[in-house]
């Protein structure tokens, strides 16, 4: 019998949401409620996206390092071509909790000379976004979904 069958719609909305039933994607013993094993999940391969896009970009940069989960620095970055710093995440829009904004905010301080916020976020067509007039510096991308 499976979850569903056992338990009342509700009940399985918490069990997700407050109990630890999944794992962290790259850390299977480093325990999740399922709410942020799939906010994780989508993030990480956001990043993996991102990397590409920027290796594809940059194409003498060999390495990069991605801060991933919570990881403190920039979620990507690097020391090559001036510095790279990016912020990535996946959400239901770019403004839910103002992630957008805080992102552009936090990498725009960086000394990086390229300053990315990537996002995935469905109903956005993949590349280059408007740049936002407060951070002319930091180039937005989407990365479809």
């Amino acid at each position: 019998m499976t979850l569903l069958e056992r338990m009342e719609p509700m009940e399985l909305l918490k069990e997700m949401k407050f109990r630890k039933v999944g794992c962290d994607p790259l850390d299977p013993d480093h325990d999740l409620n399922l709410i942020e094993q799939l906010n994780q999940t989508f993030t990480y391969l956001a990043s993996f996206d991102a990397a590409i896009h920027v290796f594809r970009e940059h194409p003498g940069i060999t390495q990069l390092t991605l801060n991933l989960g919570t990881q403190p620095g920039s979620d990507i970055e690097s020391d090559a071509a001036g510095g790279i710093a990016a912020e990535v995440f996946a959400a239901v829009t770019p403004t839910n909790n103002e992630k957008l904004k805080k992102d552009l905010a936090k990498v725009s301080k960086t000394n990086a000379k390229h300053k990315y916020v990537f996002f995935a976020c469905p109903g956005y067509g993949t590349g280059p976004q408007s740049r936002d007039p407060k951070f002319p510096d930091v180039q937005i991308i989407s990365l479809g979904i």
